[in-house]
């Protein structure tokens, strides 16, 4: 019997079977160059549908050039998707997975500065900050017929079926929120008229691709936001836009991405639990007599298990777990759930990266976006490959040569793996980084890496060792504080404060003065521990707001968490010196002293250097020696993780 007898069960929307219950929603990739699938994203979906998964909802195609594709959104203006639709709904169906367009228009929720959006109303969006041009009843008429012009090229694709994007703050929801239509004629006012618009769109679509073809709407079954669409609202909404296009299925998910608590809460960090909004899924399922998606950080497959067995959904829509492991379905049907590798909810190379204009990957799985990539033929080997150090790069430079065949020995000077991932998850929050070093252990035992702790690694003990390829993944030093008058005992790295505070210590004082020169996570949720704690923390940093370098969900998550349990936070300011148990610090911008900010601890929080020693000292060896992660370049765990499956599969 099953493991997961309801996930892997089969299930009909309109005429088309799907072989399991597992949804890839709809998501941005970052990848299409031109607005038309390029070999790397169809690479991205082929790979999915190589894991089993049932349907993929492709990332959103704009439907009219009024709505630009920004951050690399495949855009149906024309027949030019044509043929890169159809290679990717061939290279997909192939595995016997079904694929889906899915349908929008972003309004004013994306930039095209300097040429006007459009929107129900002339209305300033809070993510881009532009105001809009409140479309006539002719543009809103172009915009219905788009969709079904879209619908119908996604046909001519070979694509088997459509879903139309009602949610997350998009044009089609900007006319449903009381909070962005403050129109006077028939799109505006009560609630069904303000869903005119959307009805006008299901109804068209449905009426170009016939009554066989699966149609449905991604919708938010609650607005998150004050004063905007309840879930109430949506209840009503929904039967009415399933009656307006003869809809096959609801996918519901919640927030708008115009508002930065509803766009984190909808989009959930690390720190918040997972599936938040079931209940809303269930609301509408109790409506509506067709199946339900719902996706909001469904992210394991026994949480997805759960939810449908539950009744609250009838489909589980996943996309940062199949991110994670694009086998999930397939190791869900074969009783190894063990196997997957498990989303984090970092943030870090999926939002991470579509932020800084990059196609999506994953921290934990370097090859999600890589598929394309050539794999070069593993090397025959006379020896072992020895991999010092056993961080996030190590243990995964250590996995990818296992993988590969060879024979690995991975060495660690400490009693346990992870690095500095070990440190990562000890604060208020962070527990979730346990979950990845305990997957990576997993795998590197059941492909018998030789692991040897409590052992430090020299030049003497790695050439007895006679390796074939040597990977050093030792690590950073911390960067010392220089900051004159400071008392050596007040001051601690930030690694130093967080062992000490899960370790219940009493090094650290009642008033603690973090300085940030990282402007990431790790000074924030090390504040917010110490504040849960009973001290009294100062966050300051020289940028221009804490976390300047984070990605706007934990940005945004992290900033509210800190507030809320009495961190003050001081940007803007470096420090000068001490005296008198005081730092006197300076604003970065008029070089005057701001203030004396009192501490009875310092925590430095930063960037660490280099640990160079040992590669200079095996310059002697006969055999490849590779430096990787912070030994190399001190950044981030997504970095390291991506040096030691560059440098495994390179062996």
């Amino acid at each position: 019997m099953t493991q997961f007898p309801n996930l892997t069960a089969s299930i009909t929307l309109g005429n088309v079977t799907l072989r399991n219950r597992v949804c890839l929603t709809g998501h941005g990739t970052g990848m299409p160059t031109d607005g038309t699938p390029n070999d790397r994203m169809i690479a991205y979906y082929e790979e999915r549908a190589k894991g089993e998964v049932g349907l993929i909802m492709l990332g959103s195609q704009q439907v009219h050039p009024s709505s630009p594709g920004i951050t690399g959104l495949l855009c149906n203006y024309d027949d030019r998707i044509i043929p890169g639709l159809s290679e990717l709904a061939r290279r997909v169906q192939a595995h016997g997975t079904k694929v889906f367009g899915y349908l929008s228009h972003m309004g004013f929720a994306t930039s095209a500065r300097p040429v006007a959006l459009w929107s129900a109303s002339a209305d300033y969006e809070e993510k881009y900050g532009e105001v809009a041009h409140e479309m006539t009843v002719e543009e809103i008429a172009t915009v219905v017929t788009a969709h079904a012009d879209a619908a119908e090229r996604c046909l001519q694709a070979g694509l088997d079926g459509i879903e139309v994007h009602c949610g997350h703050g998009l044009l089609v929801q900007q006319f449903l929120s009381p909070l962005s239509n403050h129109r006077t004629d028939a799109y505006g006012g009560d609630l069904w008229s303000r869903s005119r618009f959307a009805r006008e769109i299901l109804a068209e679509v449905r009426q170009r691709i016939g009554p066989e073809v699966p149609l449905g709407v991604r919708v938010s079954g609650d607005e998150l936001v004050p004063g905007g669409l309840t879930a109430a609202d949506m209840a009503e909404v929904v039967p009415w836009l399933v009656e307006a296009g003869a809809l096959d299925f609801v996918d519901v998910s919640a927030g708008t991405d115009g508002n930065l608590v509803s766009n984190m809460l909808h989009e959930p960090p690390m720190g918040l639990p997972p599936g938040p909004f079931r209940s809303l899924a269930r609301q509408i399922k109790d409506r509506v007599d067709i199946p339900i998606i719902h996706g909001t950080r469904i992210h394991t497959a026994e949480f997805a298990e759960e939810m449908l067995a539950q009744g609250d959904a009838d489909m589980a829509g996943m996309a940062r777990a199949l991110i994670a492991d694009p086998h999930l379905p397939a190791k869900a049907r074969a009783g190894q759930p063990e196997r997957i590798t498990p989303c984090i909810a970092c943030e870090q190379a999926c939002f991470g990266r579509l932020y800084r204009g990059r196609h999506i990957s994953c921290i934990g799985t370097p090859l999600t976006g890589r598929e394309v990539e050539p794999v070069v033929a593993a090397q025959t080997r006379t020896g072992p490959v020895v991999v010092v150090g056993a961080g996030p790069g190590g243990m995964e430079a250590a996995l990818q040569a296992a993988l590969r065949g060879h024979e690995v020995i991975l060495i660690e000077a400490t009693g346990r793996l992870g690095g500095r991932l070990d440190l990562a998850k000890r604060p208020t929050g962070r527990s979730e980084w346990n979950r990845l070093i305990a997957f990576k252990t997993s795998e590197l035992a059941r492909l018998g890496v030789d692991i040897r702790l409590h052992s430090r690694a020299d030049a003497a003990s790695i050439t007895a060792l006679a390796p074939s390829a040597v990977v050093l993944a030792t690590g950073a030093q911390n960067r010392p504080l220089e900051l004159p008058g400071a008392v050596p005992d007040s001051v601690l790295s930030l690694d130093e404060a967080v062992r000490s505070w899960s370790e219940g210590s009493d090094r650290i004082g009642r008033r603690v003065l973090i300085l940030d020169g990282m402007h990431r996570a790790p000074a924030m949720v090390t504040a917010l521990s110490l504040a849960h704690s009973g001290h009294e923390v100062t966050l300051a940093s020289a940028a221009l707001h804490i976390g300047q370098h984070l990605e706007i969900q934990n940005l945004t998550y992290l900033t509210r968490e800190v507030l809320a349990a009495g961190v003050r936070l001081a940007p803007m300011l470096k420090p000068r010196r001490m005296t008198d148990g005081r730092v006197e610090m300076e604003n970065i911008f008029t070089r005057a002293e701001a203030e004396r900010i009192p501490a009875d601890t310092i925590i430095a929080a930063l960037p660490g250097l280099p640990d160079t020693r040992l590669a200079s000292e095996l310059q002697h060896l006969p055999c490849p020696v590779t430096v990787i992660g912070d030994a190399y370049a001190p950044r981030d765990a997504e970095a390291a993780i991506l040096d030691g499956w560059t440098a495994g599969r390179a062996l």
